[in-house]
């Protein structure tokens, strides 16, 4: 499914809000996100519109949690945001990647991508996670409040 058509945002920051699926087959010579079907909750938005003047390093949110259904790629979120990346014309090391586990007390974690090498045309990343900073769980509560109001 082409996810790029499916713009459901409310505002102009918010390019996505909706369901992210896949089916674990192979498309367009890419292998898919994970070998079983699957699908997380997805919003994604862009902070570069009505930001005040501020310039940010990662100009996009995205804000990812499972939904329950099909396979979880929480423990390798690579495939999973190089797909988001290009199926959103996103620059996937310029985008706050955040889970979302809505039954922990702690309910966000910070997906730091960094380039590790390459295979052929292919980037390769390790993942890191972390806690977001002040600034950043700021930042998240500030874009969730906007869509529940």
């Amino acid at each position: 499914m082409d996810h790029r058509k499916r713009r459901t945002g409310r505002s102009e920051m918010e390019i996505f809000n909706g369901t992210y699926s896949w089916d674990g087959k192979k498309h367009d010579g890419r292998d898919p996100i994970a070998w079983f079907p699957g699908s997380y909750n997805l919003r994604i938005f862009n902070l570069t519109i009505s930001n005040g003047g501020v310039t940010h390093l990662k100009p996009y949110l995205c804000l990812f949690s499972e939904t329950g259904y099909g396979h979880s790629i929480s423990a390798k979120p690579g495939n999973f945001a190089k797909h988001v990346s290009r199926d959103f014309s996103l620059d996937m090391e310029r985008v706050l990647w955040v889970e979302e586990f809505q039954e922990n007390e702690d309910r966000f974690e910070i997906i730091v991508f960094s380039r590790n090498g390459k295979l052929g045309d292919e980037p390769l990343y390790h993942a890191e996670r972390r806690f977001p900073t002040e600034g950043e769980r700021t930042l998240i509560e500030r874009e969730l409040s906007g869509i529940c109001s």
